[in-house]
């Protein structure tokens, strides 16, 4: 509450910047141990996928000959692994791109205006991309069920 007073009441200009130091710390800290829980999971999905397939007896040669995604269960897994790339790739944007460079102009920015739209717009960017990453995820366990 007192960081809270500072900032409203303009008492104390080093406590803001310990503050916002402190918050630049907790979000990277929090980004790096989910961004681990994250790209593990996809592994998990991947290798599940792809040890399912074995369960279920497909073989290379009903992939090449196309029997394989006539069938529902080809069709469901073909699904599946077409939403664990696209999941990877926004993983991959919203990890390694645009999260460093919110970190960055978090870091290095001032209060000029244009840090601060730029600051919005990846925080705008980023909420949206892991939105759209969860509802991927629940698709994928959608599709899990139904091949189980």
């Amino acid at each position: 509450m007192d960081v809270f007073n500072s900032a409203c009441y303009g008492s104390s200009t080093k406590k803001i910047r310990i503050y916002r130091k402190r918050i630049i710390e907790v979000l990277s800290s929090t980004a790096i141990r989910f961004r681990i829980i994250n790209w593990i999971d996809i592994l998990v999905l991947l290798v599940t996928g792809l040890l399912n397939a074995v369960n279920w007896g497909v073989k290379m040669d009903m992939i090449s000959t196309g029997d394989f995604f006539s069938s529902y269960f080809g069709k469901i897994l073909t699904v599946k692994k077409i939403l664990v790339f696209a999941m990877s790739i926004l993983s991959a944007i919203h990890d390694l791109i645009l999260g460093h460079k919110m970190i960055d102009v978090m870091t290095n920015s001032s209060s000029n205006p244009d840090s601060i739209h730029r600051l919005k717009n990846y925080r705008r960017y980023i909420s949206w991309l892991a939105r759209a990453n969860a509802i991927l995820g629940i698709i994928i366990v959608a599709c899990a069920v139904m091949l189980s």
